[in-house]
């Protein structure tokens, strides 16, 4: 089973859903602004079907450190009328999740549209969740640590190449350093010590005293 943004995948197209059928694997993928114009039909599809009651949703509410987040979920198996769906290898429906965080008096909705290759509601709702929380988790690190969110490079494939270096920064130091020493220390260390770094780059057979 994999979940993802088709955006922020390596392969940010069909090829995804093929790779991941041709290996036995279930695929949940978000729409965005990669494929515009499916991206549009899939929402005017899931508007429709939503808007005459033709669609089972589910929801869900949960509340935690004075803010609630309520999450509708649907998911449509009707995909006929899709033109490209012969395009997307096992394909079988169409999703939405549409979240809205309550925080005091303030409100923000988001709502993001997904090719699924299966058609069992309670399992997409799931999944998407999953890799919500996965994902809010690592762009909370990225923002703090490396000030992702603070960043303005926007010409050519700047912001990509940046983002791509934070993560492989960001694994690189997760996964190795003493475990006492926080993430902020290991980046210090990193930084002060020519040893730790190329510990850091070279991998663990390389590790001299530091």
């Amino acid at each position: 089973m994999a979940t993802c943004s088709t955006d922020d995948c390596q392969y940010s197209d069909s090829a995804i859903a093929l790779t991941l059928v041709a290996g036995g694997a279930n695929y949940v993928l978000a729409l965005k602004d990669n494929h515009p114009r499916l991206h549009a039909e899939v929402t005017q599809w899931l508007d429709y079907e939503t808007a005459r009651g033709a669609l089972l949703i589910e929801e869900t509410i949960d509340r935690a450190h004075g803010r609630l987040e309520i999450r509708r979920v649907v998911l449509s198996e009707r995909i006929e009328w899709l033109e490209d769906r012969a395009e997307w290898a096992g394909l079988k429906a169409v999703g939405r999740v549409e979240s809205t965080r309550l925080i005091g008096d303030h409100s923000s909705t988001e709502t993001r549209e997904f090719l699924c290759s299966f058609t069992d509601l309670p399992r997409f709702a799931a999944a998407v969740r999953q890799h919500w929380s996965i994902e809010n988790q690592q762009h909370w690190i990225l923002d703090v640590q490396f000030g992702e969110d603070a960043c303005r490079t926007r010409r050519d494939h700047s912001p990509q190449n940046l983002a791509l270096l934070r993560r492989m920064a960001l694994n690189l130091l997760q996964h190795n350093g003493p475990p006492k020493d926080s993430l902020r220390q290991r980046k210090l260390r990193a930084a002060l010590n020519d040893n730790y770094r190329m510990e850091l780059l070279l991998g663990e057979h390389n590790r001299k005293t530091i």
